[in-house]
């Protein structure tokens, strides 16, 4: 008998709202009023609270006791620490995905290519995450480390908006491609030095693009700048 899965009142407000968060649809800094999310979402207040607190643990919301709950500003500090957690993991999981990638993973791959080019082309950049994502998560799945890509994506809310906002700079989407394409090709060669290049190189191009945003996008990001982003900064001058 198949196992099934139940979703709570409070797990399914909790996915609402995170991709929500997550997609930008409500902005950091954004009040989020509980009254009236639960109005529109049509529930009681309890599951909408018991969600926020799940946010909140996510590092995605801030609430003020007695004052109210806000979509979290970016951390860049937070921002940092989630893109170490991931480039680590993700330079250790593909030199054992090199070993065991079949065809059938590199044409997944590809097929996640074609929908950012698809995504490029409708300058829809949600769905250009998405596959993003998608593109990556085939490397653990095929070491059968689902988990932990989970884990990445549990810890990566800071990282995923920031990364969502440097889709607006020039070239941005282009080079991702360009860098997926190049990706599989050494994949297909079982070129380890070259897949481990190109990984750190899109792995951390972020750091490149992070000032840029900021100050595009001011109100979005505490203001605190971590270390990395200092030195990146103090190194121009």
């Amino acid at each position: 008998m198949a196992h099934i899965v139940r979703v709570t009142a409070s797990e399914e407000i909790y996915q609402t709202l995170r991709s929500e968060i997550l997609s930008l649809r409500f902005k950091p800094g954004e009040e989020l009023n509980l009254q009236m999310l639960s109005e529109q979402l049509q529930v009681s207040r309890s599951p909408v609270r018991d969600a926020l607190m799940r946010l909140s643990s996510d590092n995605l919301v801030d609430i003020f006791p007695q004052k109210g709950t806000r979509v979290s500003l970016i951390d860049l500090k937070q921002v940092e620490e989630e893109r170490f957690l991931r480039k680590s993991l993700e330079e250790c999981a593909v030199k054992k995905f090199l070993t065991k990638a079949q065809e059938t993973h590199l044409q997944t791959m590809e097929e996640a290519i074609d929908k950012q080019k698809k995504a490029m082309k409708e300058t829809d950049f949600v769905s250009f995450l998405d596959a993003d994502d998608s593109f990556h998560a085939v490397i653990f799945s095929g070491i059968d480390m689902e988990r932990i890509w989970n884990i990445i994506g549990n810890q990566g809310g800071n990282h995923h908006r920031i990364r969502l906002l440097s889709f607006s700079e020039k070239d941005v989407l282009g080079n991702i491609i360009d860098q997926h394409e190049r990706m599989v090709s050494a994949l297909r060669k079982k070129d380890l030095n070259e897949i481990l290049a190109l990984e750190d190189k899109h792995l951390t191009k972020l750091l490149q693009e992070t000032e840029s945003m900021v100050e595009h996008y001011p109100d979005y990001f505490k203001k605190e700048l971590p270390p990395t982003l200092l030195q990146i900064r103090y190194s121009k001058y």
